[in-house]
């Protein structure tokens, strides 16, 4: 991962902005309706996708065709279903912002679109992250740029551009709701999965909204063929193939923010093509939103680089294992575990969970689920479990990191030792018996199976279950116990 933009960088930004700003001007341009062409545009894309996926997995393809496996995992079900409502979202998002440049001017279509980081930190915010106060600033402004520049089109009185500067604010809260949903989906879905899921679900309720409406959704003429060809040419295939090529070399930080360049790159071209030139307040007004999204945009990844400043766990009596920590490659948080102390000792456990996802999904992508690099996720969880109080889910979580080191061929056998412990010490804090019985035979077991660590642990756990089996019975034992504050993946 490069620090900083080389030339390379700076050219697929460049391939990557043409590409995004031709979306408004092509919409625009064609005169089908713009759920058809939405339609159109994903469509074709799903159909460019599809057959790719099918070729890059086709050894899992084939196993589902065999019957050796099922199209859906059950670890999968639940980013199908949060994807699913990702893809809504999505759906949403391409009615809205794709209906508003045949109602407003390009330019205020792409500036009010691109709030989307203003929306997306209001949604961080109501659940339960804090954003530093200089979003809240850049959140400010860009609203202040928002209704100056929409003034412009109320005083004008024309209610057909304030439609459409509303559905290019639908658009741009569509898209920060479909973000939150990808960021919660993609930990338990591949990229390539989550990627036709979403275009499989948008694309059919594109479809159902054009056969509701009544609108042909492929009746075209020669100019919106050209139109929805553009839009998958352009957006759809060279911008996202331009975009991930950049952010595989240069900083988030510094793409995101050349980014912003979508909006005045297609004004330019709408001056260009259809003569569209805002006026002087309205210019002024989009200048502000693009000012305010830059501040919250620019705010949002110094706060996720910062995050490593924060008080580190040395206030915590529970420490990590002692093995190398996963080479994660370039996360977008950094190195979050300082942060992950802080958050949670804070109470963010909303924002310590999308913060794990994050890089555990990196984790499983690179490595896989039964790995070293995403195994320690779960030992992260199981920290911020005894952080919050929940020493039962934190016994779990140990155990769990435990039981998969021991399988390991070769065996961490040091790693295996200190999540066991960790373990144990977690069940000794225990105060609801029920739990303490429940979880004491897989402790129990693990520890018999290495008699060579540590042989008075046995003692000590058998004198505490045969204490509390003798105060509230025998209680039945082999599933785990259903409580916690929702971390952590199953147990393998």
């Amino acid at each position: 991962m490069r620090t900083k933009l080389d030339i390379v960088s700076i050219a697929a930004v460049i391939v990557t902005v043409v590409g995004f700003s031709m979306t408004a001007p092509l919409t625009a341009y064609g005169t089908a309706p713009a759920v058809a062409l939405a339609f159109g545009r994903n469509a074709l894309g799903l159909l460019t996708l599809g057959p790719a996926l099918m070729v890059f997995r086709r050894r899992e393809v084939k196993k589902v065709w065999r019957g050796e496996r099922l199209l859906i995992r059950r670890e999968q079900r639940r980013g199908v279903f949060i994807g699913t409502l990702a893809g809504t979202a999505l759906a949403a998002h391409f009615v809205t912002f794709m209906s508003s440049p045949k109602m407003t001017s390009v330019a205020m279509a792409t500036a009010l679109v691109a709030t989307q980081p203003v929306w997306q930190a209001l949604i961080a915010t109501m659940l339960g992250q804090r954003p530093p106060r200089i979003t809240w600033i850049g959140l400010l402004v860009s609203v202040a740029g928002a209704m100056i520049a929409s003034g412009a089109d109320l005083r004008a009185g024309d209610s057909r551009a304030i439609t459409g500067d509303v559905l290019a604010l639908a658009g741009a809260i569509a898209l920060a709701v479909y973000a939150t949903f990808s960021e919660r989906a993609r930990p338990d879905i591949s990229t390539p999965l989550y990627s036709v899921l979403c275009s499989s679900v948008c694309t059919v309720e594109l479809l159902i909204v054009c056969l509701v409406t009544g609108t042909p959704p492929v009746t075209f003429t020669a100019d919106n063929w050209i139109a929805l060809l553009g839009l998958l040419v352009f957006p759809q295939l060279l911008g996202l193939f331009s975009l991930n090529f950049a952010l595989g070399r240069a900083p988030a930080t510094a793409v995101s923010v050349m980014l912003l360049l979508e909006a005045p790159a297609a004004a330019l071209i709408a001056w260009l093509w259809f003569g569209q030139l805002p006026g002087g307040v309205a210019m002024v007004g989009l200048a502000m939103i693009m000012l305010g999204v830059t501040v919250v945009a620019v705010a949002d990844a110094r706060n996720a680089e910062g995050a490593t400043d924060a008080d580190g766990p040395e206030s915590t009596t529970v420490t990590l294992p002692v093995h190398p920590f996963p080479a994660l490659g370039p996360v977008d948080v950094g190195d979050p575990h300082a942060f992950l102390w802080s958050a949670a000792r804070a109470g963010r456990f909303e924002e310590v969970e999308a913060t794990i996802r994050r890089a555990e999904n990196r984790a499983i992508q690179r490595h896989g689920v039964k790995s070293t690099e995403a195994t320690h996720w779960i030992e992260v969880r199981a920290v911020i479990a005894h952080i919050a109080g929940d020493h039962g889910l934190s016994a779990q979580l140990w155990l769990s990191a435990a039981r998969f080191h021991f399988s390991l061929p070769g065996g961490h056998l040091s790693a295996a030792r200190a999540c066991l412990d960790q373990a144990f010490r977690e069940w000794g804090k225990l105060e609801d018996e029920h739990l303490v019985e429940s979880l004491a035979p897989a402790l129990r077991a693990m520890y018999d199976n290495d008699p060579g660590h540590r042989p008075d642990i046995r003692e000590a756990i058998d004198r505490r279950l045969h204490r509390s089996t003798q105060e509230h019975g025998q209680v039945a034992y082999g599933k785990w116990p259903a409580h916690g504050f929702g971390f952590g993946r199953a147990p393998y």
